[in-house]
């Protein structure tokens, strides 16, 4: 008999102590990561008119993907150029990129330029 209670007031413990905690905030399933394809539009109104080889041949070419990988893959001074504050050195020159758009194309730089 005392096998019997002991074993339902453990059964009872067990099953009141268990709680449902809810998540705060949903999670997001797929966080967004930026591709070639996304931050395309914004190279190409924001920085093709002056690097492409049609303007200036001696600048970076970021007319294709090709190009623009191999700039990253070596001196890759894209993120210090999009934050930087000064006029000679940030990019665009006038420094009228959003700062959305500079934080897409520094998301699609960190996540490895797909």
């Amino acid at each position: 008999m005392r096998l019997i209670l002991f074993s339902a007031l453990l059964l009872a413990i067990l099953f009141t102590s268990c709680k449902k905690q809810e998540i705060a905030e949903p999670i997001d399933p797929t966080p967004q990561v930026e591709t070639y394809s996304s931050v395309k539009t914004i190279l190409e109104s924001s920085c093709l008119g002056c690097h492409s080889p049609d303007q200036n041949a001696n600048i970076v070419d970021l007319t294709n993907y090709q190009s623009i990988k191999n700039y990253l893959d070596g001196t890759n001074t894209m993120i210090d150029r999009l934050n930087s504050d000064d006029e000679f050195y940030r990019m665009p020159p006038s420094g009228n990129l959003s700062d959305t758009y500079k934080q897409k194309l520094i998301d699609w730089i960190n996540d490895g330029y797909l």
